[in-house]
């Protein structure tokens, strides 16, 4: 049954050990299912700040990702092949989006490339503030505040401070596209 642009299909939690969709594959989850859905980050915890659509990604995790990981291309043959971003500063193309959820290394699994989540914050999280990926200077997959909201290296903006809904993370919005 179609719902608008996209129709209902299994849900962006679920992750699966063969390719049940082209990798690269994009879908959209309205605004409304945005509320009702949450993060997979934390499935107890309302995260009052997620809304608004959702742009994912399937991908395959070529290493264990975490949910809250930004995830990056992990090599240039292989573009949608995911791991958890471990440099400082990357360029947005580099970028496939941040994992909602767990995906097990040689899984396949949904990322978000542009819209709100729940992100693993390292050295610093400042509401308002734009961020960058953060993975060799705290922990492969995080993120944190950009020197300038300028910065060429921007991805997202942090909807409030590190720790102030979860610890270690932030609602944030993200767009790698």
């Amino acid at each position: 049954m179609s719902y608008g642009n996209h129709s209902k299909v299994a849900p962006f939690s679920e992750t699966y050990t063969t390719e049940r969709y082209n990798v690269g594959t994009i879908r959209v989850e309205d605004a409304q299912d945005v509320i009702d859905n949450g993060s997979g980050v934390s499935t107890t915890t309302t995260y009052s700040l997620l809304a608004g659509p959702r742009v994912w990604v399937f991908i395959l995790a070529g290493s264990a990702i975490a949910a809250g990981d930004l995830v990056n291309r992990s090599s240039t043959s292989t573009p949608f092949t995911g791991v958890p971003e471990p440099a400082d500063s990357v360029a947005r193309v580099m970028l496939l989006g941040v994992a909602d959820n767990a995906i097990a290394s040689g899984s396949y699994g949904w990322v978000i490339a542009r819209g709100c989540c729940v992100v693993s914050v390292g050295a610093s999280g400042t509401a308002g503030s734009a961020f960058q990926s953060d993975g060799a200077t705290t922990a492969a997959g995080d993120v944190s505040d950009c020197i300038n909201d300028a910065d060429d290296d921007a991805i997202g903006m942090f909807l409030e401070a590190e720790d102030a809904t979860t610890t270690a993370f932030a609602q944030a919005y993200i767009n790698v596209l």
